[in-house]
Formats: C-alpha cells, sequence, structure tokens
C-alpha cells in the first residue's frame, strides 16, 4: 500500500450535510461525494501489508487502529431485522450502509474503523447473533459472504478498515455439534466441544447455557478441533475469499483463557499481520488477556461511566481520578473507550443535560488517550434507553439517515462530532492513542489535561461543566516542559494564540464549555 501520510492540518469541516444516497449499482465507491472523499485516508491495500508498526516489541495494535476513530454498528438492529429470523425474510439487508449514505457518512464524520456487530448466520430461536449457527455464512437477513466483501471494499477506498464481531465464547442451539450433542449425546463425536454436557436419561444430550442463557451452550476451548474451528473462521472472513476484513472485535473475551486468545492471534497476524484484536473485556485485570502476543486491545468498561456521570453529579474529581487509575493500571495499554454501546443506554439519554454536556462527553472520549469509539446514532442525538417495551432493541433501532438529517439539531450534533474528530485526527499529540495524558487541574465542575506525544508535540484540553463562566489556571511549566515564551493556538477559535506567562496558562472558560489548545 501507499506509505502511510498523516491527516492535513485542522481545518474547520463545513457546514454538516445528509449525504447523498449512492452505491445502487454494485460498484463500490461510484458516487462517493465530496465530504466523504474530503476525509478520505489513504485507501486501503486489498493485499494487506507488514505488522502494521507496531510497539518495538510486536505488541500493541496497528498504526491504523492506534490513530483511528472507530464507529460501531450493531448489525441486526441497524437493518432493522433483530429477532428469530424466521419473522423476517431473507435479503441484502447489509447493502443499507451503502445504498442509504451510510459509508459517506462514516467518512465525513472522519472516522477510520469501521465495526459491525454479529452478523453471521444465527439460530431460529434467539437471533440476535450472538447465537451463532454458521461461523462462515453471513446470516441470510443480511445477505451473503459477497454482501459483506462489497461494504468492506467500498469502505476501503475511502481508507475505512472494516472489523467484525467474532462470538466464540459460546455458539447458538442451532450449530452442527451443538445440534450432533443434542441428538446423540455421548455418542456425538462433538461431545467435548461444550463445557458441562450432560446425557439425558432416555437418549440424547442436554447443553448448559453460558449464564444460564438456553440458547447459549458454551464452547470448550481446550478442546483442539474447537480451536482450529475458530481459528479457521478466523483467518477465512479476513481472506479474499472470505470479505477481505480487517480485524476482530471478539465477544466476552474475558470469558476465554488468555491462552486460547495467543493461538488465535498468532493464526489471524500469520493471515494477515496487520489485523487487530479487540476483546469485550467487562473486569478483571486488562493486562490478563491484552498484551504480546495475546490481544491488541480491550473495551474499556472500567474508565466508561465516569466519561458522564461525572457531568451529571458535576465531579470532575471522578473523572481526574478513574483517568489516572487508567494510566496507572493500563498505562501500557491501548483501549477502547466509548460513551455508549449496544448494551448500554444511549449517551442522550442518559446525561441529564445532554444539549449541553453531550459535547463535553464526546470531547473527552475524543481528544483524552485511549481510541475513541462511537456508536451508532450518538451523532445524531438518538436516545434509547432498556427497561420498556422494546428492551435492549431500544438501543438498537434501525436509523434512516437522511430523515434524522432533516432535524437541524442532528445536524448540528452530527457536525459538532466531526469537530472533534476532525481536530483530534489533525494534531500528533491527540490523534496517537498512546500519546501520555498528564493532568493539569481540576475542581468538580472544571478540568485540564495536556496530551503529549513521544516526539514532543501537545495539545491542552480544559472543560467546564458548569453553567457559568470559570477561569483556570494551569501549570503547563512544571508538567510538561512548558515555559514563558512558548505559545499555544487554538483552531476552534480561529486559532487566536495564548502566551504562558509565569509558566502557566491563564484560561478562560464559557458555560458548558470547552477549550482546545494547539502547542505551537
Amino acid at each position: 500500500p501507499p506509505a502511510y501520510e498523516a491527516p492535513p492540518a485542522y481545518e474547520a469541516p463545513p457546514a454538516y450535510e445528509a449525504p447523498a444516497r449512492s452505491h445502487n449499482d454494485a460498484s463500490p465507491g461510484s458516487s462517493i461525494d465530496d465530504g466523504a472523499k474530503r476525509m478520505q485516508f489513504v485507501p486501503v491495500s486489498a493485499a494487506g501489508s507488514d505488522a502494521g508498526d507496531r510497539k518495538p516489541d510486536g505488541s500493541g495494535p496497528p498504526r491504523w487502529f492506534r490513530e483511528g476513530v472507530v464507529y460501531s454498528i450493531q448489525t441486526l438492529g441497524f437493518c432493522g431485522c433483530e429477532g428469530p429470523p424466521g419473522s423476517f425474510s431473507e435479503g441484502e439487508r447489509l447493502m443499507k450502509l451503502l445504498n442509504e449514505g451510510w459509508i459517506e457518512h462514516l467518512a465525513r464524520l472522519g472516522c477510520t474503523v469501521l465495526y459491525l456487530g454479529p452478523l453471521m448466520r444465527a439460530s431460529h430461536d434467539l437471533g440476535h447473533g450472538y447465537d451463532t449457527a454458521d461461523y462462515f455464512q453471513l446470516d441470510p437477513r443480511l445477505g451473503t459472504v459477497e454482501t459483506l466483501r462489497k461494504v468492506t471494499d467500498a469502505c476501503h477506498l475511502l481508507g475505512i478498515r472494516v472489523i467484525v464481531d467474532g462470538v466464540f465464547n459460546h455458539t447458538g442451539r442451532d450449530h452442527f455439534a451443538a445440534q450432533d450433542v443434542v441428538r446423540n449425546g455421548r455418542n456425538s463425536q462433538y461431545w467435548d466441544w461444550y463445557r458441562g454436557a450432560r446425557e439425558l436419561p432416555g437418549g440424547g444430550g442436554e447443553i448448559p447455557g453460558w449464564e444460564g442463557h438456553a440458547g447459549l451452550p458454551q464452547l470448550n476451548h481446550q478442546n483442539p478441533d474447537v480451536r482450529r474451528h475458530i481459528t479457521d473462521c478466523g483467518r477465512f472472513w479476513m481472506s479474499s475469499e472470505g470479505a477481505n476484513i480487517d480485524g476482530w472485535r471478539l465477544d466476552v473475551a474475558h470469558e476465554v483463557a488468555p491462552e486460547f486468545w495467543r493461538e488465535f492471534s498468532a493464526a489471524c497476524r500469520d493471515a494477515k499481520p496487520d489485523c487487530v484484536l479487540l476483546g469485550e473485556l467487562m473486569h478483571g485485570d486488562y493486562n490478563t488477556h491484552v498484551g504480546p502476543g495475546l490481544l491488541d486491545s480491550g473495551t474499556n468498561y472500567q474508565l466508561s461511566k465516569a466519561l458522564w456521570s461525572s457531568l451529571n453529579d458535576h465531579n470532575y474529581w471522578e473523572l481526574a481520578h478513574s483517568y489516572g487509575r487508567d494510566k496507572d493500571m493500563y498505562g501500557s495499554l491501548t483501549m477502547l473507550n466509548f460513551l455508549g454501546n449496544h448494551d448500554q443506554m444511549r449517551i442522550h439519554s442518559r446525561l441529564n443535560n445532554p444539549a449541553a454536556h453531550y459535547p463535553l462527553a464526546a470531547a473527552s472520549m475524543i481528544l483524552g488517550r485511549g481510541v475513541p469509539c462511537l456508536y451508532y446514532g450518538d451523532e445524531l442525538g438518538e436516545q434509547g434507553k432498556p427497561g420498556g417495551p422494546e428492551g435492549d432493541l431500544a438501543m438498537r433501532r434501525a436509523i434512516d439517515l437522511r430523515d434524522a438529517l432533516a432535524n437541524q439539531n442532528a445536524k448540528d450534533v452530527a457536525g459538532r462530532t466531526a469537530e472533534l474528530v476532525a481536530l483530534r485526527r489533525s494534531h500528533e499529540a491527540l490523534r496517537d492513542a498512546d500519546a501520555d495524558q498528564v493532568p493539569l487541574a481540576h475542581t468538580n465542575e472544571t478540568m485540564a489535561f495536556a496530551r503529549v506525544a513521544h516526539g514532543g508535540a501537545s495539545a491542552v484540553v480544559a472543560f467546564n461543566n458548569s453553567d457559568n463562566s470559570q477561569r483556570m489556571t494551569l501549570p503547563v511549566g512544571e508538567k510538561i516542559g512548558a515555559h514563558d515564551g512558548c505559545e499555544f493556538e487554538e483552531p476552534l477559535a480561529n486559532g487566536q494564540r495564548l502566551h504562558v506567562s509565569g509558566g502557566q496558562l491563564h484560561v478562560e472558560l464559557p458555560p458548558n464549555g470547552l477549550r482546545v489548545f494547539l502547542r505551537v
């Protein structure tokens, strides 16, 4: 592939407009709109590349992920077909990503990685995608392997990488091995594929489900045939015969022994050296599953809460503590940060004052250390919370993009999100997920940190979560070596400059506002 090039210097994006519908024919990229082209990175080579500029010891994610911005979609809900498959016709619903302008939307936002939730063939009784029936087929509600390949090709044209959900802790009950165990009991050649299988008195077998979910029999990763089955799947979808995806998000990765992930990682890197492996890590010590020879990254649940609750409670002490804990425990890891996902209340329902505080929450995720992940619809102001008649589907609704962006508020939120993403991508200290994050000062209502790149470039981000203007004095001389005579420019304020005086920056913050300063 062509040599990696950093994005251009920061420019405020133009007024956000809904992308044109496109890709109504079968040729990916035939009508990419100008807004999408403007945000384009280097197109992704179909042949893959080298190890992707990882850390010197070979650990961590490749550069494209470390400097990326992820956009997450819960595929079946997004396509309007989550639930028992018999309730829906077969069809290429996944082409919604192309035919309704979503790929262009990602590019206009500045996102560089598309993460698609479960999309392999699901079992007949649940159909939410975490109940896999066949690891080598796309769910017929979404299309075929070729359908996903078209989507991946279109994304690669715009420099957007694609990772998909691998549900390898358990299968669904329609998986061929589970079916054979149920029919034949201990006589099944797959008897040892699952944990805790029991023979029934009248013949046949029964497999307890993961965490009591009867439709999710848990795999036995000590079985070499199980390991081979899963690693074959991992290689298949990353190949040209599959869909040429760029990596995996691994469901409940913390439930699977690290030894298996070591084997899976080796197989995937052998197939595509610059792939990424992202584990869902809901609890425990992330260092157990992320590290050299293991997974490249994990979902940072331990930081996520503070990104929003510090705003609801007007308590930036909580967020400052969480940032510090994250750095102390996981400073050598590259984690994925998020405000919400398919299992979490949407951020615009979670915040007490979303109009004022969504930009602050988004900025703390997008401009902070780690890889930011946007959940589809959050950038449009979508709401949704569990507990009602829809259950978790309230956070997984289908969205008509053009209808959503006909609302001026949604367009404003999208524009603000795109502005923050463009700012992150424009500056070395913000772009690199591993760039240091140095605390500068905080109170209940204000907080500021600096990001410092390995090459020395630095940026300062300051927040105010109150309804009043606030003043902060930031010790940048002591903390990041920015002494008197240093200048910082403010890209979100037409490049105006601020000078260091007495080793400090003196900053006025607007109500419920933030300011970003880049060291000149």
